[in-house]
């Protein structure tokens, strides 16, 4: 895996000297900050994957996004979410605040400005786990945005979401909860037209997704 390191102090006085023009052309892209934004279905298993590529992408910078919905055991604000009560959401949305922001199963979601500007700043690498619609909406204003679609290994979209559930003994789903993801589900698969790339995410073998996206970015990363 190619890792983004810090830009020497010669890299600038280069740039400025036409005979390194077109070689750093290519070095201006390599520094750049790039976004990469996973989505997918709902309940295909984003959050491990995007947990998995955060472990292996650890020079990445981890951006902290905002919701208003409640913390669960375990989350530390700041760390995990930024908190935020709707009042609070909304007066950032008047201030121009997010890169995107999106209301999903009745709270909101946001991706601050200033987390993406901090890690441009330091020439970091961006990885983002957004939904659908923030996605796409990032793609039309910043069309160099990498977005990748993560999707269940199979056509039956509807049995294959209740399989899935059936075998997670964690959680206990009611009929109506089952039905939103699946009406979720297939809302999603519509914007998939839209993405850059569409990955499996195999049934008990996360390691072959991220191996793949891991790929993508690799390819992304060198372009």
């Amino acid at each position: 895996m190619y890792r983004l390191v810090n830009i020497p102090q010669d890299f600038w006085y280069l740039v400025d000297k036409r005979k390194y023009k077109k070689r750093n052309e290519s070095l201006i892209s390599l520094y750049m900050s790039k976004i990469f934004i996973l989505s997918g279905h709902s309940g295909v298993g984003k959050n491990t994957i995007f947990r998995l590529l955060e472990r292996d992408l650890s020079d990445f910078f981890r951006v902290v996004t905002c919701t208003t919905r409640k913390p669960r055991p375990g989350e530390v604000d700041g760390k995990d979410y930024f908190f935020l009560t709707d009042q609070e959401f909304k007066d950032r949305i008047a201030e121009n605040r997010f890169l995107e922001y999106a209301h999903v199963h009745d709270w909101f979601y946001g991706t601050p400005l200033d987390e993406i500007e901090k890690a441009e700043k330091l020439g970091k690498n961006i990885l983002l786990t957004i939904d659908v619609q923030g996605a796409t909406k990032i793609k039309r204003e910043r069309p160099e945005t990498i977005i990748i679609f993560l999707k269940y290994a199979g056509d039956n979209l509807e049995q294959l979401i209740r399989d899935r559930i059936g075998r997670e003994s964690a959680r206990d789903l009611s009929e109506d909860e089952v039905k939103r993801r699946i009406v979720s589900a297939k809302k999603e698969a519509e914007y998939v037209k839209y993405y850059d790339f569409v990955v499996e995410n195999p049934e008990g073998h996360p390691e072959a997704a991220v191996e793949e996206i891991e790929g993508i970015i690799e390819s992304k990363l060198v372009s």
